[in-house]
């Protein structure tokens, strides 16, 4: 039986990623995102709740990078989710690299996107970001032998909101467009 829960999001969990950016005093910030999905094959959607202050950094720059979570980096991760940039500088908290799009990339994170801001549409509470994928660095370890990403290697940490909880990537269940083939009803 179907019990009707009323309009909430029932499509977690999502990729945890971390959202890093350069002020105007070229200081580093770092914000942990759940909300964050595809809209495309070269672009994603980031959505952040207005009261945060990386609003501020990435309306003026339009540059940021997207970093995805590992359980190594959990811990760091959750702390720059907690803390304001307005309060607590939040620069040395990862060790990165400047990418070519003068963006922060953490280094121990497998997979980084550099991206440009290129449109934000404001809702009640949020701003949400059109981000056009400028740079994607993977690294290595993280490669099958075809050169994509081998998820059971990068085990990306998941978010889930409504218990507010992280989660591990499970296993591989089936492949896309083959376990349908043979399928009648």
């Amino acid at each position: 039986m179907w019990k009707n829960l009323g309009p909430i999001v029932a499509l977690y969990p999502t990729p945890t990623v971390i959202v890093g950016m350069i002020d105007e005093y070229e200081k580093v910030n770092w914000i942990n995102i759940a909300h964050i999905g595809i809209i495309g094959n070269d672009s994603i959607l980031l959505s952040i709740q207005k009261n945060h202050f990386s609003n501020e950094i990435i309306k003026d720059k339009l540059a940021v990078s997207v970093n995805i979570v590992t359980e190594d980096m959990l811990e760091a991760a959750d702390f720059v989710g907690i803390v304001s940039g307005r309060k607590v500088d939040k620069s040395n908290v990862f060790d990165y690299t400047i990418g070519i799009r003068n963006v922060p990339m953490i280094n121990i994170s497998p997979v980084v996107m550099e991206c440009e801001v290129t449109d934000n549409y404001e809702t009640k509470e949020h701003n949400q970001y059109i981000l056009k994928i400028r740079h994607t660095h993977i690294k290595s370890e993280v490669l099958d032998s075809e050169g994509n990403i081998n998820y059971d290697i990068l085990k990306p940490i998941l978010f889930e909101m409504p218990t507010k909880s992280y989660y591990k990537l499970g296993e591989k269940v089936g492949k896309c467009w083959k376990l349908g083939e043979n399928f009648s009803k």
